[in-house]
């Protein structure tokens, strides 16, 4: 199972699934000038900090700190969501399974940067 495009399209697609969010999420996002970034793969550091073993799977990232605790533009780090490619890529075999997973796990990172935990996340359908 492999469906792979370019990144101009896979940006694209990103770029879709964020337009796709509710606007009352969307606007914090902007409010809270939160980097959305598209990259390959996870690194190595990413990685490690997350305790990750080399078969685990990362699709996405939300760094930085959550509304919940206490987030906002004024930090002094900023928040940023990473969606991973490759890993969606690698788990998908239709371009419809593509955006599929890409907006799940667009979704998914907003909800972690919202304050939801994983089992949070998960009872609202995202994974």
């Amino acid at each position: 199972m492999t469906y792979r495009v370019s990144p101009e399209e896979f940006d694209g697609i990103v770029l879709d699934a964020i337009e796709q969010l509710d606007a009352e999420f969307y606007e914090r996002l902007q409010i809270e000038n939160v980097d959305i970034v598209v990259e390959p793969e996870p690194t190595l550091h990413q990685r490690a900090d997350l305790g990750l073993e080399p078969h685990d799977t990362l699709f996405g990232l939300s760094e930085g700190v959550s509304l919940r605790d206490g987030g906002s533009h004024n930090a002094s780090m900023p928040s940023k969501i990473t969606i991973f490619q490759r890993p969606i890529e690698d788990q998908v075999d239709s371009i419809e399974e593509l955006e599929e997973e890409v907006l799940r796990t667009v979704w998914h990172e907003v909800g972690h940067f919202l304050g939801f935990d994983e089992d949070e996340v998960a009872e609202m359908g995202l994974g």
